[in-house]
């Protein structure tokens, strides 16, 4: 892999995207570390969440009819 292989242009809205100033590299590098990681918690409350809901759902009582 070349040694600058992280210089990908993105096309945003018709505007081509790729860093060049070392500002650019830390606001491109920092906005992808925020998204994975909000992407990380997000599966983690989703399986936290599910692990919970089927947890209450085994532990309510039975319900006698009438």
């Amino acid at each position: 892999m070349p040694l600058f292989g992280h210089h990908v242009a993105v096309e945003f809205f018709g505007h081509e995207f790729s860093p060049e100033t070392p500002m650019e590299h830390v606001m491109a590098f920092g906005i992808t570390g925020v998204v994975l990681a909000l992407v990380a918690y997000g599966a983690y409350a989703a399986i936290r969440d599910f692990r919970h809901w089927l947890r209450r759902n085994k532990e309510q009582p039975a319900t006698r009819p009438g």
